[in-house]
């Protein structure tokens, strides 16, 4: 008998009254199993929602997944023609980014399927337009991230916050568009660490934070695989775990040996793991993570950056 397997889907699509086309499943209250949580045809009611809105994840089986994107197209298009007016500048930012982690789920279960890479490509120029936008503040794009931690929309996140910083340093659009990508697939080395390191309920033991070690790096394999050929880009990805004391990985980079896009994309990764929940944490406030990050983490990141974050976020 062939074991089940389950991808995560967007939990945002749930809304009361809809009828699903495909069986949702939960996760169990340990987290270890997968329960089914509506039948294929039923009917969402207000206790789904409420049920819903409890748990971190929405799964559906691995086989029902074009299934899945047929709906989630069919859904995406009534939104559209529902939508006569100009939307606003929020309600974009709150599309885009629903959309983007939609991408980025396609992305980081089949990294070298023909088109994944260049839909990320798209996210970037959406993401930068939305940063260029004199509409923009930082609250605005804050506001419609999601701080329940997973690896697409904590890449995501990383890319508006780098984005967001690299604004603030003016960096032109080109370097923008470089950064952002660079920061989008900063992570993408962990669609070939095993799932249950990287949804481990805790602290790693020695061994398993050896295997993750090894996400850079294979985060530049792949990049290569799939056509990257800008080093900035490439080099964003490799070394976002560098340290400015040399202690960080793969290379024992040090100071501003770092290159720049990966000390930017360092300090909003830390960033955002700090203010995301966790199974087994608490979201830290902003101010309470960038505090944290100038005190006991003051010898990992580029001291100058994240004073820079500090003022932006003011």
């Amino acid at each position: 008998m062939t074991e089940n397997r389950y991808l995560i889907i967007d939990k945002d699509i749930v809304t009361k009254g809809m009828i699903f086309e495909f069986d949702i499943y939960l996760p169990s209250n340990s987290n270890r199993e997968i329960k089914l949580f509506k039948d294929k045809n039923s009917i969402v009611t207000s206790g789904d929602i409420n049920l819903l809105n409890e748990n971190e994840a929405l799964y559906i089986k691995e086989s029902e997944y074009e299934n899945y994107k047929i709906y989630l197209e069919k859904t995406i298009e009534n939104q559209k023609a529902k939508k006569a007016e100009p939307i606003s500048f929020n309600e974009n930012s709150e599309i885009l980014y629903s959309n983007a982690t939609k991408a980025l789920d396609e992305l980081f279960a089949n990294p070298e399927k023909l088109g994944n890479y260049e839909n990320s490509k798209n996210i970037v120029n959406d993401l930068v337009d939305n940063i260029l936008d004199d509409d923009f503040t930082l609250k605005s794009l804050m506001n419609i991230a999601t701080h329940d931690y997973y690896t697409h929309t904590h890449s995501l996140n990383v890319a508006i916050y780098s984005l967001s910083l690299g604004s603030y340093l003016k960096l032109n659009e080109f370097s923008l568009l470089e950064l952002g990508e660079s920061a989008l697939l900063h992570d993408l080395g962990k669609s070939k660490i095993a799932k249950d390191i990287i949804n481990k309920n805790g602290k790693l033991t020695d061994k398993e934070f050896k295997k993750m070690m090894a996400h850079p790096a294979l985060g530049y394999s792949i990049g290569l695989k799939i056509g990257i050929d800008n080093n900035r880009v490439l080099a964003g990805i490799k070394h976002h775990h560098e340290k400015i004391d040399g202690s960080g990985y793969p290379d024992g980079f040090s100071g501003l040996g770092i290159p720049l896009y990966a000390r930017i994309i360092g300090i909003c990764d830390i960033f955002d793991a700090l203010t995301s929940k966790r199974s087994y944490k608490e979201a830290m406030s902003s101010f309470e993570a960038l505090k944290l990050m100038k005190g006991k983490m003051k010898d990992h990141v580029d001291p100058k950056l994240l004073n820079d974050m500090v003022m932006m976020f003011r």
